[in-house]
């Protein structure tokens, strides 16, 4: 008898955990909701905490996401709270402990059913949440930045420190998460979304900039909420820095601490005041961190000092690693000891960070570019300006690659010697036009007046002579006509030489334009052929690209290049006169 009263007693057990009343089920959905969307949860929990949206998922997918869980959830929550026969009948063999054996949920099939379907809607609801939630990037960071403190001095770069490191880690491809100003429940919001952000990532980076202390060797950080009334301040208020470390511990990759915290603060003397009783010993800067194992721990100073805010927009710890963090190619642990040295120096040996370094392998928060990432970055080959394919040879002068960029240099250059050679004799084909139609004038204009005087000479010589054969008889002593004058006849040979320099002037002109042609078509023909025979290479070079270059391998030269340089080549020989009929039509295509 016993044995049956045993086995109906486990079975209604499971009964109870399976349908749980309706005001759990509305408040776990709720409190879902709120995990995973805060903006759409209690007016209490908006403006904590505001993270930064993530790079790699757009507002839009996300804000739809937030809405189809939230619609979910909200119409389940709604569908069973309303529906009080099927509450009813479904807990009413809890309570009356006359659940049949054999039959977990007891009860009508509908009822099994709807009970089914219920925990169906659940799992599928909660797989969406933790599925969108899981998805990050490779490198996940977050940063906060506590300036404003409501019971104490505003820190003046903390805010900029913040930025401009989370401006800097965007730049090399993180996820930031920011957090500005938050007050104790924002700090902690945002170190559960940091935790949940880092499953299956590669590394994780937390930063933080504002005021820390240690509390006999507990590390903390201080929200802006704290108090610094000794009456009023618990350790309640603050953060511990053992929690970002378990937060960090979320990623199966390399995990990254930077602390600029330690700040000179009057929390530690609020709370040396309060715990004073109990002796314990409380100091400004921050204890060493033991337990670092696969862990990079940055701190601003040295344990047990503190460090300064800075004169300038940021603190020297923050303004020394913002610029290391634009070298690339330089290993975690090395950039954070040029940090230190930078620090050391600028602050005259007042402030030395401390590092603390237990990865099992190199780190690189700026990788060094390969040459590969740095050919797809130029786009494809055909369009690759000679100066970027110089820069790359340069920088990469043993990359497989470098045979396809000067293949490519090679194209251009010879296009453009090509162009060039085509520009110059257009140019000096214009000047002997020039030279000749001048010198055309002034042969023109001196052979006239040549002429005109040569004739003027012949009429009044045969006037002459008519009046002599005519008068002779009658007039013998009348005297001859008075020869042309000096001046007369000094111009006539002036003209005569003018006349006949410019003719020779004509034929040498005749002469040079001959010899440029023939220059510049042999110019012309080896332009032609080099150019040709870097194409050739180029595409030999093209084929042999590596795969991963498929985006940046080269198109076939445009036809529009090579049909421009033959229209110039054409007006060219047009202008000199020397032109073909094919040429001609060559010529009104290219008008």
């Amino acid at each position: 008898m016993n044995a049956p009263a045993t086995k109906a007693h486990k079975t209604t057990s499971t009964l109870k955990v399976r349908l749980m009343p309706d005001n759990f089920i509305a408040s776990s959905a709720l409190d879902l909701d709120q995990r995973r969307c805060p903006r759409l949860g209690s007016a209490q929990n908006s403006g904590a905490y505001a993270p930064a949206p993530s790079p790699a998922r757009s507002a839009q997918a996300e804000a739809n996401e937030r809405a189809q869980c939230a619609n979910m959830l909200a119409r389940l929550t709604r569908w069973l709270s309303g529906n009080k026969k099927l509450r009813d009948s479904a807990i009413a063999p809890s309570v009356k402990s006359s659940v049949p054996l054999g039959k977990p949920f007891g009860g009508t099939p509908s009822v099994k059913f709807v009970c089914t379907l219920c925990l169906i809607a659940c799992s599928i609801c909660l797989s969406l949440l933790l599925s969108s939630e899981a998805r990050a990037d490779g490198r996940v960071a977050l940063v906060i930045g506590n300036a404003a403190y409501a019971n104490a001095t505003l820190l003046r770069n903390s805010r900029n420190d913040a930025d401009d490191i989370s401006d800097q880690l965007r730049r090399l491809g993180f996820e930031v998460i920011d957090g500005r100003d938050l007050d104790g429940r924002g700090m902690r919001a945002a170190l559960a979304r940091f935790a949940q952000k880092l499953r299956g990532t590669d590394a994780a980076l937390f930063y933080y900039s504002g005021h820390g202390l240690q509390i006999e060797g507990q590390n903390y950080l201080v929200p802006v909420d704290a108090q610094v009334d000794p009456d009023s301040i618990v350790t309640f208020d603050l953060v511990k820095l053992e929690d970002v470390i378990e937060a960090l511990g979320y990623t199966s990759g390399t995990r990254l601490m930077v602390l600029d915290a330690c700040r000179t603060n009057p929390f530690a003397k609020a709370i040396a005041q309060r715990s004073g009783n109990r002796g314990g010993e409380i100091t400004r800067g921050l204890a060493r961190i033991d337990r670092t194992q696969g862990m990079l721990i940055a701190y601003a100073t040295q344990a047990n000092a503190v460090a300064a805010d800075g004169t300038g927009r940021n603190s020297p710890f923050t303004n020394a690693l913002v610029r290391e963090m634009q070298e690339p190619g330089i290993e975690v642990g090395a950039l954070f000891r040029h940090v230190a040295v930078s620090v050391n120096r600028e602050t005259r040996g007042q402030q030395t960070p401390e590092l603390s370094v237990s990865l099992l392998g190199d780190f690189y928060l700026n990788p060094q570019e390969s040459d590969l990432d740095a050919w797809k970055k130029m786009g494809p080959l055909s369009s690759a300006s000679v100066a970027t394919l110089k820069a790359f040879i340069a920088k990469f002068p043993s990359s497989s690659l470098v045979d396809a960029a000067r293949a490519r240099i090679d194209t251009v250059e010879n296009a453009n010697e090509r162009d060039r050679l085509v520009n110059e004799y257009s140019e000096k084909e214009r000047q002997l036009r020039v030279d000749l139609e001048q010198a055309e004038a002034g042969f023109r204009k001196a052979s006239e007046e040549l002429a005109q005087l040569r004739k003027r000479d012949e009429v009044r010589r045969a006037d002459e002579e008519k009046r002599l054969s005519s008068s002779a008889l009658a007039q013998p002593s009348r005297p001859s006509p008075p020869e042309p004058g000096a001046a007369e006849k000094d111009r006539r040979d002036q003209l005569a030489n003018e006349v006949a320099a410019l003719e020779a002037n004509k034929a040498r002109l005749a002469e040079q334009r001959a010899t440029l042609e023939r220059a510049m078509q042999e110019k012309l023909s080896k332009a032609q052929s080099d150019r040709e025979r870097a194409e050739q290479r180029l595409a030999i070079e093209t084929a042999r690209l590596p795969s991963g270059a498929g985006d940046a391998r080269a198109a076939p030269a445009p036809t529009r290049q090579k049909s421009t340089s033959s229209c110039q080549e054409i007006n060219a020989r047009a202008q000199l006169g020397d032109i073909s009929e094919s040429d001609r039509i060559a010529l009104r295509q290219c008008r």
